[in-house]
This record gives structure tokens, sequence and C-alpha cells, in this order.
């Protein structure tokens, strides 16, 4: 996403959509084991709930890391967080989902075929991430050494959170923006997956 595509007022204005979203079914999980049959419905139920809960964490750090450059050290690391736990559980929270629809007895009103078509289109929408083995790589070393752990593991020092800091102070005064950021690349292309996968199996009610 280019600086002039950018729409600011929009983007900031989808947030509050999205986190009623999220709270709406945190509510419903809150109440589910009081429901017949909860333990039939809540890997789907938990998984819209954890697709609910991406869409609005990545849009909302999105909205600070673009229009905050000065702090990106702080913004861009937690953006890079959220990439690495959606790449890797979302995969898992959809096949546990698949797993129950795919039961006999689910008590589930999803249709099978389609919720399969949703999910061979995000993992097509997502290979372009997941593919980039490179950018893997360096998702994994901001995870353990700069966002969910800050070093002085296995005598390793604080090195990579110093290498992030030195990196996005450099990366300051030379002008380069969040824009042209990788992680705001990947991060929209895996929002807007995220939001069709959603779409597509909210929709997939039998009747």
């Amino acid at each position: 996403m280019s600086e002039e595509q950018w729409d600011e007022a929009a983007f900031r204005a989808s947030i509050p959509a999205a986190r009623e979203k999220v709270e709406f079914a945190a509510r419903f999980c809150e109440i589910g084991p009081s429901q017949p049959r909860w333990d039939s419905h809540r890997p789907v139920v938990e998984l819209i709930f954890y697709l609910c809960k991406l869409d609005y964490d990545i849009k909302v750090l999105l909205l600070h890391f673009l229009t905050d450059p000065d702090n990106r050290t702080v913004w861009e690391r937690y953006l890079a967080l959220e990439l690495h736990e959606a790449l890797h559980t979302l995969p898992k929270a959809i096949n546990r989902a698949r797993i129950e629809l795919a039961k006999p007895t689910t008590a589930s009103h999803l249709d099978l075929a389609r919720f399969d078509a949703a999910a061979v289109a995000y993992r097509q929408e997502v290979k372009a991430i997941s593919g980039d083995k490179d950018f893997m790589h360096a998702l994994s070393l901001v995870r353990n050494g700069v966002a969910a752990h800050h070093g002085l593991s296995k005598g390793k020092g604080m090195d990579a959170s110093i290498a992030w800091t030195l990196n996005a102070w450099k990366l300051a005064q030379s002008d380069t923006t969040p824009f042209q950021s990788q992680f705001t690349e990947y991060a929209v292309k895996l929002g807007r997956a995220i939001q069709d996968f959603g779409e597509g199996i909210t929709s997939t009610s039998a009747a």
C-alpha cells in the first residue's frame, strides 16, 4: 500500500466496528458454555472470535505505525509479532474448526464444502507471505529477539533488540516511511485475507 492509496479517515473510521465485532464475539464465547452442545460449537465460534481479534489488532497497529513514524520502533515490532502469531496460529484454528465440521454429529450449521473453499482461498492469499522464506525468518527473529522476548537468552545478550532500534533510527534518518516497510505490505495483505475468509465462513450457514 502506497501513501497515495492511504485513506486515514476511512481506515480510522473502520476501527470502532472492528472493535465491536471482537467484543461481541468474546461475549458470545463467554455465554457459550451455558448453551446446548457447546463443545461442538466451540471450535467454530472461537475461530470467528480469533478472526475478529486479528482484524481489530492489525488495524489498530497499522494505524499507529503509519501515523506515528517517530515511534516506529515500537509499533513495527508489535505489528511483526501480530503477523507472526496470526500466520502460525490461524491455520491451527482453521484446522480445529474443520475437524469438528467434518463430524457427522456436528452441531454447527456451516457447510463444510464452502468452509473448505474459503480455507483454500485464504491459503492462496497468504501464499506470498508464508512462501517468502527471508521474511518469515526475519519475522521469527523479531518475535524471538525483539517483541515477545527481549534477549539475554543463551548468552546472546540484547543484540537483536539493539539492532532493531538502530535500524529504525537509520530508516528515519534516511526518510524511509512506514509505508515502505514490508511489514506494512504483508499486514495489509494478511488483513484482507482474514476479512475475506471471515466473510466466507460466516455466509456459509446451511439453510
